[in-house]
């Protein structure tokens, strides 16, 4: 019976945190649709500017602008539209939106997914390496070359990555980086510093088998917490990068709507950010909670 009501009482947890994701997704479409919506030069459309358009076609572009000045009205008949598959038509390509995303979301998917493997392979190497040599000027060199990075801006990451010619894969691994390690390299020293280690190695056991037995499992639910919100870094980081680095990927494409106000664009970009970050965060939150459940 008790364990009837545990697992009924993880059920409702889950179910509330998938409600408050949907709310969240909602409000950040919201909220993007306003700052577009505000942003100086909203609603000038330099097609205004071609003296080759006549009158009609003059009146259809301040019909098409006078539809989006309203974020409410607008927002309303986009979730309307979306619930039926429609993603609406980009205002400065003039294709459907669901295509350009379609086009670029593969390319973006593994600009990510590499990425985020080599920060993360990178950040636990440099971790177990740094808890097996137990030498200062390794740790010294470790945190110089992290400060280096935390200190740089994606944008230079992304200029660099481009003269040497590395990939965007490795400008968001090399923007990453600097995060996850310190946070790594901070719990596992915590967790380095407990009584049960410290009475390990008076044992005399080997130090990999402390690392992987008595350090890893402690420190391995706040490691997945850390890898939920690693994926909402790796997407903000791919906007920049793609951009400097000329990938045509979804970051790019968002850059691009951005620059010509294309509202469309924007808010369908913005909810499938968004909609991946929740989902990721959700996914670490609820394994990182039946992981604590079962120990």
């Amino acid at each position: 019976m008790s364990a009837a009501r545990h697992d009924s009482k993880l059920f409702r947890d889950l179910m509330s945190r998938v409600a408050v994701a949907l709310f969240v997704l909602l409000v950040s479409g919201l909220l993007a649709a306003t700052l577009v919506r505000m942003a100086p030069g909203f609603g000038m459309d330099e097609r205004m500017l071609d003296v080759r358009l006549g009158s009609g076609s003059l009146q259809a572009i301040e019909r098409q602008g006078a539809e989006h000045s309203n974020i409410l009205t607008y927002y309303w008949q986009y979730l309307r539209q979306l619930s039926r598959g429609d993603f609406g038509v980009s205002r400065s390509t003039g294709r459907p939106v669901r295509e350009l995303i379609s086009e670029r979301f593969a390319l973006s998917l593994q600009t990510v997914v590499a990425g985020l493997s080599l920060a993360w392979m990178a950040a636990l190497a440099a971790v177990a390496m740094l808890e097996l040599a137990h030498r200062g000027v390794n740790e010294a060199l470790a945190s110089l070359v992290a400060g280096a990075l935390l200190c740089t801006p994606a944008a230079l990451v992304a200029l660099v990555c481009v003269y040497i010619g590395a990939t965007p894969a490795a400008a968001v691994a090399a923007i990453l980086f600097p995060r996850i390690f310190r946070y790594v390299r901070d719990v596992v020293r915590q967790a380095g510093a407990a009584p049960y280690v410290v009475t390990a190695h008076a044992f005399g056991l080997h130090p990999v088998r402390i690392l992987a037995f008595h350090v890893a499992p402690p420190v391995l639910p706040e490691l997945l917490a850390l890898a939920g919100i690693s994926v909402s870094m790796a997407l903000g980081s791919m906007v920049p990068v793609e951009a400097l680095c000329d990938s045509p990927g979804v970051g790019q494409l968002l850059w691009q709507a951005a620059m010509a106000r294309d509202l469309p664009v924007l808010v369908n970009v913005t909810l499938l950010l968004a909609a991946l970050t929740i989902a990721a965060n959700l996914l670490a939150d609820t394994t990182r909670s039946t992981w604590e459940a079962q120990a």
